[in-house]
């Protein structure tokens, strides 16, 4: 999500033009549309593929259960929806929230939505929890450390401890919370608008992307005293990363605005595994389990209605990380 300052949002207006189309205005694409023109290729692998019809555009997205135990997607609309896609990619309504951004399972099985509020919050952002059975939310977080409200409540994970990470970006924050949404202090303010989160395959390493400074950071986490570490900056160079997402084997994937779809190892240099014009702003990702395939990754966007599928070499990393 990125909508702070005043040059960065006539860059979103021109890129939105550019792609023709608005939530409701993009090209149909049937869900069985097949492969999708990314142009030049630019590796061996297969083309992404449309999975889902989402009738918005829309940002974050979860893996997690249905009250049955079966495995779901949680993709939040900017149409003011949360809706859940099957392994089968039906869509159905879940929620209403204002604004969703950021998503995560928490690990009660709730899903924890970053969201806009009306004037009776008292707040412009909160993190809300939403029952898996009713649909219906309750305010988890709505302030920092002293009462300051949250501006934009970005991105939200789910600590290895179920502790929770959440960034607000206007305010150039990170915190943490317990799970209650108890606890909450600030871990740093050191990152320039602090946007996608993702935990190292083993829980030992918080990465954080900062979208307005091109660069990745690395917070070492003690598990046993749930307490993060100075940020140390392990990427620079990659503009507008927004979704963060890990893989089994350390790598991560990043999920920019207007560079397309990137793979790192942390500390090393990116590879572009998909330009930027077949996404046409991607904003996050999320890794399949065995029901969405554990080498599927699925990718939301900001101007396209459709949920994309790209098939990786290697499994993703299953959420949250014990």
């Amino acid at each position: 999500m990125f909508q702070r300052s005043s040059t960065v949002f006539p860059i979103f207006l021109i890129l939105l033009a550019l792609a023709g189309c608005g939530d409701d205005g993009a090209p149909p694409v049937a869900p069985d549309a097949g492969a999708l023109d990314a142009g030049p290729a630019l590796d061996a692998g297969p083309r992404p593929t449309t999975f889902a019809m989402l009738g918005a555009a829309s940002e974050g997205i979860a893996l997690g259960r249905t009250p049955a135990g079966d495995s779901v997607l949680y993709v939040g609309l900017r149409d003011g929806r949360v809706v859940r896609v099957a392994p089968d990619g039906t869509v159905s309504d879940f929620a209403q929230v204002d604004s969703p951004v950021g998503i995560a399972v928490a690990a009660n099985g709730d899903v924890l939505v970053c969201g806009n509020t009306g004037p009776e919050m008292g707040a412009p952002s909160v993190l809300f929890a939403i029952d898996p059975m009713t649909g219906s939310k309750r305010t988890l977080v709505a302030a920092g450390p002293g009462g300051a409200p949250l501006g934009l409540c970005n991105y939200v994970a789910v600590a290895p401890d179920d502790s929770l990470v959440f960034s607000d970006s206007d305010a150039d924050r990170l915190f943490r919370a317990d799970a209650d949404g108890s606890g909450v202090a600030l871990v740093t303010d050191a990152i320039d608008f602090p946007n996608g989160l993702a935990f190292a395959p083993d829980g030992a390493t918080l990465y954080v992307a900062s979208w307005a400074g091109a660069q990745v950071f690395a917070l070492p986490f003690d598990r046993a005293a749930g307490t993060y570490g100075a940020p140390a900056a392990v990427l620079s160079g990659v503009e507008n990363i927004d979704g963060l997402v890990a893989l089994a084997g350390g790598d991560l994937v990043l999920v920019t605005s207007n560079s397309g779809l990137q793979r790192v190892t942390p500390g090393g240099a990116p590879a572009v595994l998909y330009g930027p014009r077949l996404f046409m702003l991607p904003a996050n990702g999320a890794v399949g389990d065995a029901a969405f395939g554990a080498r599927s990754l699925y990718l939301t966007s900001l101007t396209r209605p459709i949920l994309l599928r790209v098939e990786l070499d290697t499994d993703g990393v299953t959420l949250p990380i014990r």
